[in-house]
């Protein structure tokens, strides 16, 4: 009788590999994925840089649009939920590109500039 085989095994195109390419530890892994520990650690500077980057943006812009716009109350306040989002906005833009870049630094995955 023909066995069946698995739909996880690596020739069905689900390959593992036995480390982290960041931290080298014993852990089963997809091709290219980094582990719990890893992607944590990442997050969190991801997340304490984006911090940063927002509040610096957001003060700047906060200042900006309250030397700008007018005087009245309803100008003033659409400022100040403009500076709301604005600061949302940067602060989810700024952690995924701090994430991404954290990432691609800690495999070794740079881009090359021949072209």
């Amino acid at each position: 009788m023909r066995q069946r085989t698995s739909t996880r095994s690596p020739s069905f195109g689900g390959s593992r590999e036995r480390e982290c390419p960041r931290c080298h530890r014993e852990v089963d892994l997809p091709l290219g994925a980094l582990c719990a520990a890893c992607r944590r650690e990442i997050d969190l500077r991801a997340r304490r840089v984006a911090r940063w980057v927002s509040l610096g943006a957001t003060a700047l812009f906060g200042a900006y649009a309250m030397a700008v716009l007018p005087t009245e109350q309803t100008a003033r306040l659409v400022g100040a939920a403009a500076t709301v989002v604005w600061f949302v906005v940067v602060r989810r833009v700024a952690f995924q590109m701090v994430r991404t870049w954290l990432e691609e630094r800690g495999t070794g995955k740079r881009e090359t500039g021949n072209a």
